[in-house]
């Protein structure tokens, strides 16, 4: 087997790293399926090709032509870097780089058009799977486009007050998690879910979509759910990765003192380092703070050296990084949805295109 994609395939803070320029985690789901599949007495080979930060055309340049050929399963995450996934959830929430309204709507707008306009992301992932069915085993090879989900409730305005903007102990404006805005970013992944869908449905019977969505919304297992009165990083049943979240057998000092490392230019976490980094160069006196974020301090955060050849100095720490990622337990929901159909599948079972069930 093989997976390709980006950061949800490659399983971005879930578990341990294994690869940095990638940020690749062992805990990712293709991985899960991978070791469901030995456990069993399998001897299957899994090709982790997926990379954080990689949109359909850096998968169809990079990923698709290292795939070994004669591949039983193929898992593909992509088309959330299409849309500028990253930039959204910057301008919208983190706001590395202090970004204001105007910049959040820009970025939201943006998306809507790549989305609407079929010669965009309909097109990239279309010839992204096309791609890849060369590389299937001709009778039994099969290929799972897995989808995105929903980040937030949209029951209350409970979350109206909320900021994760990263600069929140320095007094400026601030981006919060109104009913609105989330509804927003809501409905762009369900567009974006819609297009994959299509796409799948005209690729077709050797490739099935998978919509995990559905039971995400219906575990509660979003951010701002009914009642849930945010920050709650560490409550039971949350599926994605909160500021200071601490998965089970982690050190949530260890979280917080990882700053100062470097990054490969070219990584999720570069680009990310790069807007925080420009920031610092424009206000000196900010620092970062393990427990309140950035804020105001009469010294000089980062110098120009920080910035050194191929590598990006980063200064937030472990438990930032994956925020708007999946924990363990939502990789185990798609492994699980991804190993029930496999079984059904190789007993010839009729099905639809979409893996909806767990």
């Amino acid at each position: 087997m093989a997976s390709i994609g980006d950061s949800y395939a490659a399983g971005l803070g879930s578990g341990k790293r294994v690869d940095f320029s990638c940020s690749r985690y062992n805990t990712a789901y293709p991985n899960i399926v991978h070791d469901s599949l030995r456990i069993r007495g399998s001897d299957t080979t899994h090709q982790s090709l997926a990379c954080s930060g990689a949109d359909t055309t850096e998968i169809l340049a990079k990923q698709v032509p290292a795939l070994h050929i004669n591949l039983n399963l193929i898992t593909i995450s992509a088309g959330g870097n299409d849309i500028g996934l990253t930039p959204i959830l910057s301008n919208c929430v983190y706001q590395f780089y202090m970004a204001d309204e105007d910049a959040c709507q820009e970025s939201i707008d943006e998306a809507r058009d790549k989305i609407a306009n079929d010669t965009q992301l309909y097109q990239n992932v279309t010839k992204l799977i096309e791609a890849a069915k060369p590389y299937l085993n001709s009778t039994h090879g099969i290929i799972y486009v897995t989808g995105y989900t929903r980040f937030f409730g949209t029951e209350d305005n409970t979350c109206d007050n909320v900021t994760w903007a990263v600069w929140r102990n320095v007094e400026r404006s601030k981006q919060y998690l109104k009913l609105e805005m989330r509804q927003a970013l809501n409905d762009m992944v369900l567009s974006v879910n819609a297009v994959l869908r299509r796409a799948v449905e005209a690729a077709g019977p050797k490739v099935r979509f998978v919509n995990y969505d559905t039971r995400i919304a219906a575990l509660r297992g979003r951010y701002c759910e009914l009642g849930v009165h945010e920050p709650d990083p560490n409550r039971s049943g949350l599926f994605f990765y909160e500021w200071d979240t601490v998965d089970r057998g982690e050190n949530k000092t260890g979280l917080q003192n990882s700053t100062g490392d470097g990054v490969p230019k070219g990584s999720f976490e570069s680009g990310i380092a790069e807007q925080i980094n420009k920031t610092l160069h424009e206000h000196p006196n900010w620092s970062f703070d393990p427990n309140k974020g950035f804020v105001k301090k009469n010294k000089t955060a980062v110098e120009e050296e920080g910035i050194i050849e191929d590598t990006i100095h980063w200064l937030i720490p472990d438990s930032y990084k994956r925020v708007f990622h999946l924990r363990p337990e939502g990789h185990w929901i798609i492994a699980g949805m991804l190993w029930n159909d496999l079984k059904a599948y190789t007993l010839g079972k009729e099905k639809p295109t979409e893996v909806e069930e767990s």
